[in-house]
């Protein structure tokens, strides 16, 4: 009898366990994507060999410091950042919330009347007199969590709050980079009002000289008013350059989180546009694994795996270990304080157990709903990480062809440059027609406005590189590698706490 005693307990939690609702079979289908099986393609593998990896803060390397300064206040008082760092705030809040399921439950309340009893409904005593009915009571509850229930959870919650910090960091990213390409574009707007208040100047020259050829009786009126006309022509596109230069000004100040009378004191920007850039020796496809977006979404994966992990727990049985302590007190005899005595006293200790054995599919249902959430956080992931390696392609593409056209585009502006001193001296001289000159003139002015709009698109494309890359490159950081979500567990708490 005593071998059977002992495996009494054995063969009763056999029983309950057997008792219990099952998963179903259903299983995670999606499997995480490594970057570095993707191949990176010829735009990734060729790139120059002629600077180092970019870091944070990589627009300092312009040395603008008007430009720092305006990253710097867009990043401290965009109220757009503040909403995303509120979410953080949050995700902090139910991290705590979550983490406080795996500790003891400790309540207590009281319960202080003076009352009447009835002498019809009561016996006597208390019935017919007027007594203090008093009682203090605390419950103390620990949830055993023996399949890990409450601990996914609160783990699920701190990778919840991880992968929110991610997409705060990701938010601030994309602010800095809308700063400085807005900047990009300001220095622009200057660029093209000085190439027509050059042309205006080349301009009022030939006007001057047609004028008194026409005077002379060498030129013609026609001449004149060719010449006009040009002028008038160069006048309007330096207004159209002074108008996106006031627009320009107005988005800084709305990205710096400022009123639209910021935008009138920045001074012109000391970035010039033909300012150097090259790109990294090398692009490692594992690189996209540090952007931010790409590291919220591996956070993602992990809450959706305890997600999982808890919803599996609800089909075993859940244990709690209780006990209470009271006083209470309704005597006829004694003051307010009469409950506080040995004989008010009362006491329990026990458990509470909870076993699932039908439930018409809830919880199979909830683990489905898990494991589908989390099948869809994977294919999230996947996707951002090809999204990812598209987008730092295609900067690379375009860098590339960028300094190829700049290089063209120079070539063409001297051989214009040459033209209309030629043709210039030729028309002074009497040698060509007016129209060479106009021709030259025109050539001149697309080849300089085409220089200083792909020198702007070039450093507008190293912009968004530095944003595909995840705003610089260095070793990753114990929160940006979630490898092993429950080594964070514990830090994770303390920060929510």
């Amino acid at each position: 009898m005593q071998p059977l005693r002992s495996l009494a307990p054995a063969l009763a939690a056999a029983l309950m366990l057997c008792a219990c609702i099952d998963s179903g079979g259903i299983r995670p289908r999606e499997s995480l994507l490594d970057p570095a099986t993707l191949d990176p393609g010829v735009a990734l593998r060729d790139t120059q060999a002629d600077a180092k990896w970019p870091d944070d803060g990589w627009w300092r390397q312009w040395n603008d410091p008007q430009l720092d300064t305006l990253v710097r206040d867009a990043t401290a008082g965009n109220p757009g950042l503040r909403a995303v760092e509120a979410r953080v705030d949050a995700a902090a809040f139910q991290a705590s919330i979550a983490g406080a399921d795996t500790l003891p439950q400790l309540n207590a309340g009281g319960d202080f009347q003076r009352r009447r009893y009835a002498r019809y409904t009561t016996p006597a005593p208390p019935g017919g007199t007027t007594v203090w009915s008093n009682s203090v009571t605390a419950d103390l509850s620990y949830d055993l969590d023996l399949w890990g229930k409450a601990r996914a959870l609160r783990e699920g919650a701190l990778d919840n709050l991880h992968a929110a910090a991610a997409d705060a960091r990701f938010a601030q990213l994309e602010l800095q980079t809308a700063m400085v390409r807005g900047y990009v574009r300001f220095s622009l707007q200057y660029a093209l009002l000085d190439v027509y208040r050059a042309m205006q100047d080349q301009q009022q020259r030939t006007l001057d000289i047609a004028t008194r050829r026409w005077r002379a009786g060498v030129g013609s009126q026609l001449e004149v008013s060719q010449a006009s006309t040009q002028y008038a022509m160069s006048t309007t596109r330096a207004q159209q350059a002074q108008q996106q230069l006031a627009l320009s000004r107005l988005s800084i100040a709305a990205l710096a989180g400022k009123g639209p009378g910021f935008g009138d004191s920045l001074r012109r920007p000391s970035l010039a546009l033909s300012v150097p850039v090259a790109l990294p020796a090398r692009l490692p496809a594992e690189l996209v694994g540090h952007r931010p977006d790409v590291v919220a979404g591996r956070w993602r994966v992990l809450e959706a795996d305890k997600g999982i992990d808890a919803a599996h727990a609800d089909f075993y049985p859940d244990i709690d270990l209780l006990a209470t302590a009271s006083f209470g007190s309704a005597a006829t005899f004694g003051g307010f304080l009469n409950f506080l005595n040995s004989d008010g006293m009362g006491h329990g200790v026990g458990a509470a157990i909870s076993l699932p054995i039908f439930d018409g599919g809830r919880r199979r249902g909830r683990y489905g709903v898990a494991v589908a959430s989390r099948d869809a956080a994977v294919d999230a992931y996947n996707q951002s990480v090809v999204n990812a390696m598209q987008a730092v392609a295609a900067q690379v593409v375009s860098l590339r062809s960028l300094d190829e056209q700049q290089a063209s585009i120079e070539t063409t502006l001297d051989a214009a440059r040459r033209s209309f001193r030629l043709a210039d001296a030729g028309y002074r001289s009497g040698i060509t027609e007016f129209l060479n000159v106009l021709a030259a003139q025109n050539a001149q002015l697309q080849q300089a406005e085409s220089l200083a709009t792909v020198q702007a698109q070039r450093l507008d494309a190293w912009a968004l590189l530095m944003k595909e890359l995840g705003g610089g490159y260095g070793p990753p950081s114990a929160p940006s590698t979630p490898s092993a979500s429950s080594e964070h567990a514990s830090q994770g708490a303390d920060d929510a706490r």
